[in-house]
């Protein structure tokens, strides 16, 4: 069986920066991180939603650029 911890720790990695891709993606809307998490509130998006009003827990930049 493979290590439980090392999967929790890689899911939440990709939720890090699947929320910061959602951040981003509202800012390019011009909407607030208050704004966006209303909408995705309004549309069930729960755990998104309360997950942009924290701060980044990632640098979606430094990331992206590592894998180069």
């Amino acid at each position: 069986m493979a290590n439980p911890l090392e999967f929790i720790k890689g899911v939440d990695k990709l939720h890090a920066f699947y929320t910061e891709h959602v951040r981003m993606l509202a800012h390019a809307y011009d909407l607030t991180d208050e704004e966006a998490a209303h909408i995705l509130e309004t549309y069930d998006f729960r755990n998104v939603a309360r997950s942009i009003l924290r701060p980044p827990r990632v640098d979606v930049m430094d990331d992206a650029f590592r894998q180069q």
